[in-house]
């Protein structure tokens, strides 16, 4: 086993999306264990190339695949995500570089290991040196490596709870459920047909244009909606999914878990008030 840190970038379509679908992709693999994600960070683009805000983060693993084989890896999960990328250093859907394997040195054309520019991007230092704060490049520590990085901007991204059916109405479940989120401290990302905002909260029209980290969906459409919802949801991957009452779907849940996506049959409200959301 070798021990294994690579990095995502994405600014087309959902950006958290892209990156967590690529680390799903990648844990399916027998040769792959114990995968790690580090938070996900906004950051500004570098090289100079006009263009809208990134998504990275870093992953740590396990494998037994030669890094020739990884990076082939990498390239196929690129395709399979339908990668977009015109220019060098300009938009894509997904971009996914092999910063250390264990501690080989590889230099061909197409696969340089340890990366080349490790310490020239905030975007990769910042999330590895979350995974692991003791990494080193030969002899030099990477913490060391940030002060040059210091005005290149980078935001630590929070994690969201998403209202699929937010309601204006206070007499509405998914109404009530709003309060009790944002008086508990919970960041919300709402989602619904109409409207510009609910509570103060901005509402978009649909999941797939959060670009916040989606870790809960709770679903309050009806059931026969849901399956309209479910390309929405694989492609914003939460980490769970809450089917309150009148909400239960089988065989879009069945889907859901089969993607690795945590599902529960129960009402937000109750999970809330007796403390196990």
């Amino acid at each position: 086993m070798n021990r294994v840190y690579i990095g995502f970038g994405s600014n087309l379509g959902c950006k958290v999306g892209n990156i967590r679908r690529a680390v799903a992709l990648l844990s399916k693999e027998d040769s792959i264990q114990h995968m790690e994600l580090s938070s996900f960070y906004k950051t500004d683009p570098v090289g100079g190339v006009e263009q809208d805000w990134f998504v990275n983060a870093v992953a740590r693993f396990d494998t037994t695949l030669a890094a020739e084989e990884l990076l082939s890896l990498c390239l196929e999960v690129e395709r399979e995500l339908k990668r977009v990328r015109v220019e060098r250093w300009g938009p894509r859907t997904l971009d996914i570089d092999i910063l250390f394997y264990g501690l080989e040195k590889v230099t061909e054309k197409d696969l340089q290991i340890p990366h080349p520019r490790i310490c020239e991007r905030a975007f990769v230092l910042v999330p590895l040196l979350e995974l692991d704060s003791t990494l080193k490049l030969e002899d030099r520590e990477l913490s060391d490596c940030l002060v040059r990085v210091a005005d290149q901007g980078i935001e630590r991204m929070k994690p969201v709870v998403a209202i699929l059916g937010a309601s204006p109405k206070p007499e509405r479940y998914a109404h009530l459920a709003q309060q009790l989120l944002m008086e508990t401290g919970h960041e919300l990302a709402l989602v619904a047909p109409r409207g510009e905002e609910i509570l103060g909260v901005s509402v978009i029209d649909k999941l797939g244009k959060c670009q916040e980290p989606v870790d809960t969906v709770t679903l309050y459409i009806g059931s026969s909606r849901v399956d309209s919802v479910l390309e929405d949801l694989l492609e914003a991957r939460p980490r769970r999914v809450i089917f309150n009452p009148g909400t239960e779907n089988d065989s879009v849940r069945s889907i859901l878990e089969r993607e690795g996506i945590e599902t529960q049959e129960a009402c937000t409200l109750v999970l809330l008030r007796t403390g196990q959301f």
